[in-house]
């Protein structure tokens, strides 16, 4: 019955990511041109046969540094959703189940966390570890996995007093069986929705942080940095600001559009 409730919007979300994890999975089978090969007689031009979105400020084709640009994208969106999780579930957890002052001490570090300008910590970050993808990633998990504390957290608190879980602690489960065991894979819809969402945030960004020189450095294609040089060439190429443009829009939108699905699926007031 959930089968035929998927919209039209939804498998066109679904297509557009598989794409995305398509390109940075097997990049050489889809470009058409090595991403950094340059051609300065056929600079700054719109899309041909030759050249499927036109050519960059050095020539350089801008479907080939989109596909492999992709490569970065997707491993620091997803790569940053993961650490995220990996930080955020257990805090969330110990706070949740533990109740009293150790969540409040948790929970006022999180706040702190929130507080902090994401943009001064990940200068901060960068700054100490030098543009990378490990960087960003790190730099956007940091900020980023007080989101999934919360989420867990308030699953916990929604679980803990439930009778699956009463009858854990009536046969003699320790604490780390019941919260890791028993109530965390309730949890997993929640987990799985934040993570799809976490993961178009991070996206956004890392292309964010890269249009600041904050993130990939060139020659490497990255979309954010791409979108950066483009600016400069307005007047000469519109073209060049709309590739990289239209596509961190729509990955972005469709990597959303796959979160609110999830949550809708999940939901049970919406199964009818």
């Amino acid at each position: 019955m959930k089968i035929k409730r998927v919209k039209a919007t939804t498998i066109g979300a679904l297509v557009v990511v598989f794409a995305a994890i398509l390109m940075a999975v097997v990049p050489s089978l889809l470009a058409t041109h090595d991403p950094l090969e340059m051609d300065m007689v056929h600079k700054l031009q719109g899309p041909s046969a030759a050249h499927w979105l036109g050519t960059d400020e050095y020539g350089r084709d801008l479907w080939s540094r989109i596909v492999y640009g992709a490569r970065t994208t997707v491993a620091v969106g997803f790569g940053s959703a993961a650490l995220s999780a990996l930080l955020g579930i257990p805090v969330g957890l110990i706070a949740g189940y533990a109740g009293g002052i150790t969540d409040n001490i948790i929970m006022r570090f999180m706040d702190a966390c929130q507080a902090f300008p994401s943009i001064l910590l990940a200068i901060l970050v960068i700054t100490i570890l030098e543009p990378s993808a490990v960087s960003l990633i790190i730099t956007i998990s940091i900020v980023s996995f007080p989101a999934f504390a919360r989420i867990v957290r308030s699953n916990v608190l929604s679980l803990k007093k439930r009778e699956f879980v009463e009858a854990a602690r009536a046969f003699g489960a320790n604490r780390l069986y019941i919260m890791f065991r028993t109530i965390l894979p309730n949890c997993i819809s929640a987990i799985t929705v934040e993570f799809s969402l976490l993961a178009a945030t991070a996206i956004l960004l890392e292309a964010g942080m890269s249009f600041l020189g904050l993130g990939i450095q060139p020659p490497k294609p990255a979309w954010g940095s791409m979108l950066s040089y483009a600016n400069q060439y307005l007047n000469q190429s519109v073209n060049y600001m709309l590739v990289p443009t239209i596509t961190i829009f729509l990955v972005v939108l469709s990597v959303n559009l796959v979160g609110d699905a999830l949550r809708d699926w999940f939901d049970p007031m919406k199964l009818k």
